[in-house]
Order: C-alpha cells, then structure tokens, then sequence
C-alpha cells in the first residue's frame, strides 16, 4: 500500500523500470494479490478486477533469473509491452509484439508463406512470434552450440501447424518423422540432424516454386550441401549439376530421354522428394525408377519391358536400377569417358552384377522399344513376326473351337444328349499307355507353375500381378518357381524323347517309314488337311462330319505345339537364364530377342491350352467338364465308335480291340482325376482371363 503511495504520482510520467514491474511480476502469489495493492500499478475498470483464467494467472509470474538467463535479459519490459510504458497500465495488455526490435524479421515473416492472406481465408492460423519461440520471458540465445533440446523444440514447433496432409499430399510432421532426418533426430538422439528450419529457413518460409526459397531448383543445391558438401562437389560435376550451375543452359527441348515440359534441370529435391526422404535402402533404390522417370519418361517406359524393371515392379530390390548402371551424384553422359555407361567402363558397371561379362553382352540394349523400328531393327521385327504368329494362331483355332461348340450343341438339341454307358457290360479300351499319362501329368503341373510364376513378370504393371507375386513370395521367390518349373519340363521332355527312341528302335513295326505316315504316327498328313476342311463344312452344314482315326489333326497339332513351345520358350528361358554363357557367341542383342520370343510365346502357348485345347477337350457338350481319357488312359467302346469310327473299324478288322481291352480305373482316382482336372482348368481360365484384360487396357487405357 505504501509503495503504491509513494510511486503513484511518479509511475504517471516517468516510464517504468523492469525492477518496477517485477515488484509485481516476480510475485509468485501474484494472481492472489489484492486489488488495492495493484492500484499503483494496474487500472482497474470500475474498481472490480476482471476474471482471469488460471492459465493466464501463470503466464503473470516472470522470475528475475528466468528473464536475466533469457536472451531478452537487456530489453526493457515496455519494448514487448508498449502499451504498459506507463503505470498504472490497462489490466490486459495487447499480446506482446517484436517489431520494434526485430523489424527486418518482421518484414521477412510478411513476405513468408506464414503470412498468405488465402491460407487465413481458408482457416489456416497465421503463426505468432511465440507460437514457435515459446515465452517469450524464457527465450533463449540461437547463436550458441546446437542442443538436441533446440532440435526437438523446432520441429515440434512447426508440427503444431503441419500435422494435417493437405492438397493430397502427405502429413508433413509425420513424413519427416518417418525420413532419414527425422529418424536421426527422434530415433537416434543426434542434434545435428536437418530440422524444418534449416531446410526451410526460420522467418522467410517460402514455398519452393519461389525462386528466393531455399528449397527451390536454384537453391536446393546449396541448403542440402551445407550438410552434404562432399555430394554437393560430386554432383556439381555431373550432367545434371552442370546444367544447373549454367542456369540450365544446354537442355535441348527436343531432346527424346526427356518428357515435355522438362525446362529445369535435376536438383537434390527432383529425386529425393522432402519430406519424404529415405535412406539409400532397398525401398528407396526401388523408387529410384519413378523418381527418374519424372523427366525421362520414355526411357523409364523402356526400363519397365525389361526384366530388370519388371522384377523392380514387382518388388525385387537385388535388380539394377537406374543409378545401379548410370549412378546416383556422378551422373555423366554416356560420350563422358569418366560415365558408367560409356562403352569401354560397360564391363565394369555389368560385372557388379552379372559374372563372366564380355563385350557381346555388353551390347545388350538396355532401354530397347520393341516398336521403333529405325533405331532397333532386330528387335521390331522379332516382335512383329512373334505377334502376327499369336494373332494367326488365334484367329484360326478360336473360332474353330466356337464353331465346333455350336455344332454340337445343334446336335444335341435335334437328336438329344446321348449317355455313354458305364455299366459292367461296357468294354474299355487303352488309348494311352502309362508313359503317356505320366508326361500329360507332368506337363500339366509344369505348365500350369510356369504360367503362374510367370505371368506375374509379364504383367507387373497390374496390381494383380503385384498381389500374386507378394502371395508366392516376392519375385525372387517366383524367378526360383519358374525356374524350377522348367526344369520339370525339360525331365518330362527327356522322357518322351527316351521312350521316342526306344520305340523307333525296338518296337515300331517295319518298314518304319510306312508306319511313320500311317494312322498311329503323329506326322501331320495330307489326310489332316482333308479332314480339317471336312470340318468346317460339317461346322457350316455343309457336309458331313470327318470319320477320325486314332490321331485327329487338332491333336496333332497340340503335339508339334508342345514341341515347338519347349523348344521356343525353353530355347529362349535357357538364354535368359544365363546370359553372359550364350553372348559368348551371340550378340547382345539377342537377348533382347529373346525376352520378346519368349514373352510373346508364352501368351501364345498359354491361350492355346487354356482357350483352345480347354475349349475342344473339356467344355465341348460331349466332354463336359472334364474329358477323363488322358487322366485315366482308357475310353468306353461306344465313345470310340462315335468319335473315331475309322480307329475302331480298323482295330475289329485286325482283332486288335481285343489285345487293347483294360478295366476302368477306380471311382476313387477318377474322382480325384476329375477334382485335379477342374481345379486346373479354373486355374487355367482365371489366369488368362487376368492376362486378356490385362491386354485391353494396356492397349486401349492409358499408358503404362
């Protein structure tokens, strides 16, 4: 009270001391004191003190050592609080204000993105001085050692703002918690990590398409090599750096390795994004590709028909990668001497991951397209002759396969579903020997692995393909499968080209030539080409149904396509699977060829068996839905009375039928049969279901 009469009259004119207002402010009890002993000191509205709320009432109490250890400790109170420059001062003071001192940061911060007019309009707080200084009584000095208490302190300032993803994009706070810098910080306790600030700037945050922010294409460069100098010096030295320390002088807009639009050259944040930043693992060298092909988009259309960027699609990180060929900082053209993928250093790059390189394989055309025809001619043309092929093949058997489906159904509607009896009084007869049902088997089981294991690689674009290859394992996993896979299917080759052998040796009746165009031998014949054409004039009603002997010429054809499949597919597998053997004395581009032939005729094997031979054999009326001879070897009299009358008639006239009788395999393994058969033929229908619409929309969609 007595203070309060001594100081009054002076405290009206004279501006008050820090001492005076810590008579007051250093008071713990503070928000407890009696109005009458504030009447010196604070005017109070009709005598009633106004409610506080009690985290006002703690924001009152202002320690002297607390103020003396801040960096505020030679300001007077008055320079914050202009409106208290004189006692008694309003009960509530404006918010405190920095300008006065700070007027060239105050001046920043109008310029920033803190202070955007839209962001407030869209309800976006425009942040204080103190929203990311604290107190502004227990500021401390910024000009001392980094504490990690001050890294913490920045980050989560700027978090109280940035917790929320925005515009599509991602939540800031939380995506450099989780990149490389923020892991640093929050994981591994270093104070040295990059914050917000240093990559951002404190006062003057612009975005980066400002040309003054640090983050921005001319800049990022020398914000990352304050930390990063020695890859600031690397990269300064590369294609990319070079352009960009010449402003950018030199892109040739026409040049075809980059996509329209590309007028910048590449910076830090081109291909480490920012807040996004990971470590130089395997998931970020997976998304080296994206990142890479934002500029180069027809080389990275190239780089995913590869092998490389197909198993890359599907998640296998052991693959080269972009900067696995031409680097990461060191970027150079390819006419540099010093580049990677200049000629005479292609041994050395390739020898990181391929054993044995020699100068054949080092031509192969990593970013061929099989489509332009002036620069890769070889390719071009093996995809063109490996598609008219398909096209052809398909044309032809999928609307014999239709048309003999109609035909019969009009058969069986004039004169009725016939039953093929089954009972004790019906005879057997072998049409298959075990041999024979073993390989069928085994070509089933391969066949059906190698479509599963590989079509994933072909079509990885697809999200499908993605999930199939994550089920099995990765493609690491699947490239083990199929390869596996094959070797089952040059086992069962080896067989039937054993059995071939033994028989042409010891049991083929002689002459052998004459049996070699007979009825039992699998030579394509003139016969055939007559009885396909009888075919389509029974399919058209205009004529009568072909009479068959023991081999038609659709089962002919299905033999020389296995044949010609194993030797096709298996020939090019075989290259594929070991590259550096066969550029011994095959040029590289073969292998390029080779992906194409092999590709293209694994579709084509794939939609014969599972449309054409599925549709003849299996969904037919007469079949439906599974034909069971292959399975159990044998077919009932009446069957091959009706389906092949000339074998039958031949092997009565010659009492051959009665040496050809055998009991009818067991209901248990039939029923097993029929389970596996349908099991492989839902497989079969889904698989090249996924591949046909896989086709159409990669024809017709947009661009993959």
């Amino acid at each position: 009270m007595l203070w309060g009469v001594i100081c009054g009259p002076l405290a009206a004119w004279a501006q008050p001391e820090n001492k005076d207002c810590l008579w007051c402010h250093e008071r713990p009890d503070i928000g407890a004191m009696a109005p009458e002993e504030l009447l010196a000191m604070v005017r109070v509205t009709d005598g009633k003190p106004l409610p506080r709320k009690a985290e006002d009432l703690k924001k009152l109490y202002v320690p002297m050592n607390v103020l003396e250890s801040s960096v505020h400790a030679q300001a007077r109170c008055s320079d914050c609080h202009p409106d208290a420059d004189r006692l008694p001062h309003n009960q509530h003071l404006r918010p405190a204000t920095c300008q006065g001192c700070h007027q060239e940061i105050h001046q920043e911060i109008a310029r920033s993105a803190h202070n955007n007019p839209a962001a407030a309009e869209n309800g976006r707080k425009r942040p204080g001085c103190l929203d990311c200084h604290a107190q502004g009584h227990e500021m401390k000095r910024l000009d001392g050692p980094r504490t990690y208490a001050f890294a913490v302190q920045s980050v989560n300032a700027c978090s109280q703002c940035h917790q929320e993803a925005r515009s599509g994009k991602s939540n800031p706070a939380e995506s450099y918690r989780n990149n490389v810098h923020g892991q640093a910080l929050f994981r591994d306790g270093l104070p040295l990590a990059a914050t917000c600030i240093d990559c951002h700037g404190a006062h003057g945050v612009l975005p980066p398409s400002d040309p003054d922010s640090p983050l921005s294409s001319a800049k990022a460069l020398d914000t990352c090599g304050r930390c990063h100098q020695g890859i600031k010096e690397v990269f300064l030295t590369s294609v990319h750096g070079r352009r960009l320390a010449s402003g950018n002088v030199g892109i040739d807009p026409h040049n075809r390795h980059l996509s329209n639009g590309i007028k910048e050259a590449a910076t830090c944040t081109t291909c480490h994004n920012s807040h996004g930043i990971l470590k130089v693992v395997e998931s970020f060298l997976t998304s080296v590709v994206q990142e890479c092909s934002h500029c180069h988009l027809d080389l990275g259309k190239t780089y995913l028909t590869s092998y490389h960027g197909k198993a890359t699609s599907l998640g296998d990180h052991s693959v080269a990668v972009c900067s696995s060929c031409h680097g990461a900082h060191d970027i150079l053209p390819k006419s540099d001497p010093a580049s990677r993928v200049a000629p005479q250093n292609l041994k050395k790059t390739c020898s990181k991951c391929h054993e044995g390189v020699n100068s054949n394989f080092v031509r192969f055309l990593a970013h061929a397209d099989h489509r332009d025809r002036q620069r890769f001619p070889e390719v071009y043309f093996t995809w063109l002759i490996m598609t008219t092929l398909l096209l052809g093949v398909l044309a032809v058997f999928i609307p014999h396969a239709i048309l003999w489906t109609i035909r019969e159904i009009v058969e069986r509607v004039r004169h009725g579903f016939k039953k093929i009896p089954t009972g004790p009084q019906e005879r057997y007869i072998q049409r298959f020997r075990p041999i024979h049902r073993l390989t069928h088997f085994l070509i089933v089981i391969s066949f059906t692995g190698l479509v599963i294991t590989g079509f994933p690689l072909k079509y990885s674009y697809t999200d499908w393909a993605k999930e199939l290859s994550a089920k099995l394992g990765g493609a690491h996993i699947l490239g083990q499968l199929h390869r596996g896979f094959a070797i089952l299917t040059f086992v069962y080759t080896g067989m039937h080209l054993i059995y071939l052998l033994y028989f042409f040796l010891k049991k083929c009746p002689k002459p052998r030539y004459r049996y070699l165009m007979g009825p039992n031998s699998m030579v394509i014949l003139l016969s055939d080409l007559k009885n396909f054409w009888a075919m389509i004039r029974w399919f058209l009603f205009l004529g009568p149904r072909p009479r068959f002997d023991r081999w038609t010429y659709l089962e002919k054809f299905d033999y020389w396509g296995e044949i010609w499949g194993v030797v096709v597919i298996g020939g090019t597998g075989m290259i594929l699977w070991f590259p550096t053997f066969f550029t011994t004395w095959l040029p590289g581009w073969v292998l390029n060829c080779a992906m194409v032939v092999h590709s293209i005729e694994a579709l084509l094997a794939a939609s014969v068996i599972f449309l054409v031979h599925f549709l003849n054999t299996h969904l037919r009326p007469d079949k439906f839905p599974v034909d069971m001879v292959m399975l159990t070897g044998c077919m009932s009299e009446t069957e091959m009375k009706e389906e092949r009358p000339a074998e039958y008639e031949r092997l009565v006239a010659t009492g051959e039928i009665e040496k050809r009788l055998v009991r009818q395999v067991g209901l248990r393994w039939r029923v097993l049969g029929r389970i596996g058969g349908i099991l492989a033929f839902m497989t079969g229908v889904a698989l090249i279901a996924l591949a046909i619409i896989s086709e159409f929309s990669n024809l017709f969609g947009p661009p993959k």
